[in-house]
């Protein structure tokens, strides 16, 4: 039972994290989108008549917002982050429908995410600790965060990977429901992604 909550809350921790960075990158290709509909309407080609240089800045901006868009893909990359969301739902709602797991399932499910992994692009880190304090909480219920992550690290968790952060457990932690397994037993790898791929 303990190694089948292992893989239940792994795989609804990386798929909060999927859910996360497609709404992040989501978010941005609506904005881009927003602004190359706005450059390119009449108001603004209005605003620039008989400035040439206002006219030349604002083609500049729709071209460069352009091969932004062409060049860091935000809507595919949202899409790929989404299907790989599906895929752990999936997972974890597979965990969940067994009652009785045994040996032979939890190695199943074990090896279905290490191939789920194998077509993730690297991980965000801070973002994947998040991501890990969200799934503990969903599944144990807590006063406070599991993990401890800084405002920078916070702040920056969309943009940084953090290779080198430290995620350490608050030592003052604890689950609400103390009859469930805790993500943190000894058995349990250090949930802040550093061994998967994600991005």
């Amino acid at each position: 039972m303990d190694r089948a909550f292992r893989a239940r809350h792994q795989a609804l921790r990386n798929a909060l994290y999927h859910i996360a960075r497609r709404g992040w990158l989501d978010g941005w290709n609506r904005f881009f989108n927003l602004l190359v509909i706005l450059g390119g309407t009449s108001a603004a080609a209005d605003l620039t008549r008989g400035n040439s240089k206002a006219y030349l800045v604002l083609g500049g901006i729709i071209t460069l917002i352009g091969a932004l868009q062409l060049v860091f893909d935000f809507g595919g990359r949202a899409r790929a982050h989404e299907t790989l969301q599906r895929r752990y739902y999936n997972l974890a709602a597979d965990i969940q429908d067994k009652l009785i797991p045994v040996e032979q399932d939890c190695a199943g499910w074990e090896a279905e995410m290490s191939r789920i992994a194998a077509d993730e692009p690297p991980t965000l880190r801070a973002l994947d600790a998040v991501a890990d304090n969200q799934a503990t909480a969903a599944l144990l219920g807590s006063s406070r965060p599991r993990l401890k992550i800084t405002r920078f690290q916070n702040f920056t968790r969309q943009i940084l990977a953090h290779n080198a952060g430290v995620f350490p457990p608050d030592p003052n932690w604890s689950a609400f429901d103390a009859d469930l397994p805790r993500p943190d037993s000894a058995v349990q790898k250090e949930p802040t992604g550093s061994d998967e791929a994600k991005s």
